[in-house]
């Protein structure tokens, strides 16, 4: 393992004299050389001989940069590279805090050191490449910017580090690019780690919202039990008491004209008992005690003998287990797919099926109707709907309304009969008509 941070000033004074050397060698080349290599050969060697007049200036910064100054990795197995990358990003004005590394053991001693911003790596290393170097970085952050410097002018090897999930390729000979290209890969970075956040955030107030749906449909049920069945202890037994005590006073007043006083009295009690009635049905139907078929085959039965229209009721199952709170959402589900078949199909006929498996209960209400177009549905709200599908999710089901002009309406409704079990959260939109 091999982590070194930059060198200090008389160490780049040696290095001053080992590019002297080079620069001499170029200059001394065979004549047969390409003039294009030996030219960029000159042109890189004259200005590493530029920067590194100012060595001692460049070392103090190094070492003693700015604390928000780009934190790199740099995986270079040559020091001369290295002071020379170092030298570029100075002279773009960069004051980045960098330690080197020459292998995967080096990487993740420098990760394990602190945040590291961004990592810069040669291709060929002895006992290392860049795709290995990617791999170790993305391993750490999959969002960290990874540059990739090679010697190899190559297209095929660019597009390949690139698909390895490099964010920039810099050629040695263009080492002038590689302060641009860090620049603009922490900017894509930082893009990605807010795109990233921002996710995590929906996600995360997707699933609180659908907690709070939820709570809120178990309480609203809870809370309509319990004024159900308030209004059948409290004021149902005062009707029925007062209903016996005027049937009491009837047989004992002589007069006639009182007799039909109470009468009237009586019938206004009966109506009154039967209103208590309907309205502990509506916030808490108690057929449901019964069970979920029962109550489905109750409430078509109901539907048709109202309305006139043909219904038929299916169920692969005639018992099975289900949660309270859950049997009374598949129930209101039906009963708000009826009443809107009642005021917008203007249907011949209606078909509904209960088909219940060990982790999904699905419901499905169909009719023969007028329909309707679904992009209508971007011009009216269409809570209704909307309530359905959110209901759907809420529950860790799914919902699907379609629908076409002249074609009728098909509402879905799928949930698990149980909070613990798995379903498939997906939710969709295909039209339908609301009552909302």
């Amino acid at each position: 393992m091999t982590v070194r941070s930059p060198r200090s000033p008389g160490g780049l004074c040696r290095l001053h004299f080992r590019l002297l050397g080079a620069l001499s060698r170029v200059r001394g080349a065979d004549a047969g050389t390409p003039r294009f290599f030996a030219q960029q050969a000159r042109r890189a060697t004259r200005s590493v001989l530029h920067l590194t007049l100012h060595s001692a200036t460049i070392a103090t910064a190094v070492t003693a940069s700015d604390p928000n100054a780009p934190r790199l990795i740099v995986v270079e197995d040559s020091e001369l590279d290295y002071e020379l990358l170092l030298a570029m990003l100075m002279r773009e004005g960069m004051r980045p805090r960098a330690v080197r590394a020459e292998d995967e053991a080096g990487m993740r001693d420098a990760f394990a050191q602190g945040p590291i911003d961004a990592v810069i790596t040669d291709h060929n290393l002895p006992r290392f490449d860049s795709f290995a170097s990617l791999k170790v970085a993305k391993s750490v952050d999959p969002d960290i910017p990874v540059i990739v410097l090679s010697g190899e002018m190559s297209e095929e090897l660019a597009v390949a580090s690139l698909h390895a999930g490099a964010d920039d390729f810099v050629l040695k000979t263009r080492m002038f690019r590689v302060a641009v290209a860090l620049q603009h890969s922490l900017a894509a970075a930082r893009t990605r780690r807010e795109a990233r956040n921002a996710a995590d955030a929906l996600v995360e107030s997707e699933r609180k919202l659908h907690a709070l749906t939820q709570h809120l449909e178990r309480a609203k049920e809870e809370e309509r039990r319990a004024i159900a069945q308030e209004i059948h202890d409290d004021v149902g037994g005062a009707l029925t008491a007062l209903k016996f005590e005027v049937v009491r006073l009837a047989r004992e007043v002589g007069s006639e004209a009182h007799r039909e006083r109470l009468q009237a009295i009586q019938q206004l009690l009966e109506s009154a008992v039967v209103a208590t009635h309907r309205i502990q049905h509506a916030l808490r139907p108690a057929v449901l005690d019964a069970g979920l078929v029962a109550a489905l085959e109750w409430l078509t039965r109901g539907f048709g003998e109202r309305t006139g229209l043909p219904i038929d009721f299916r169920s692969n199952r005639d018992e099975f287990e289900i949660a309270p709170d859950r049997a009374a959402a598949l129930y209101r589900v039906a009963q708000e797919a009826l009443t809107n078949v009642r005021k917008h199909a203007g249907a011949q006929s209606v078909h509904v099926q209960l088909f219940a498996l060990e982790d999904e209960v699905t419901l499905e209400i169909a009719d023969d109707g007028a329909g309707f177009e679904p992009d209508s549905l971007a011009v009216t709200p269409g809570f209704g709907v909307r309530g359905l599908l959110e209901r759907a999710r809420g529950l860790d089901g799914w919902a699907e309304i379609s629908s076409s002009p002249g074609r009728g309406t098909t509402v879905m409704f799928s949930i698990p009969p149980h909070a613990a079990a798995r379903s498939r959260p997906a939710t969709t939109l295909e039209g339908g008509s609301d009552a909302g």
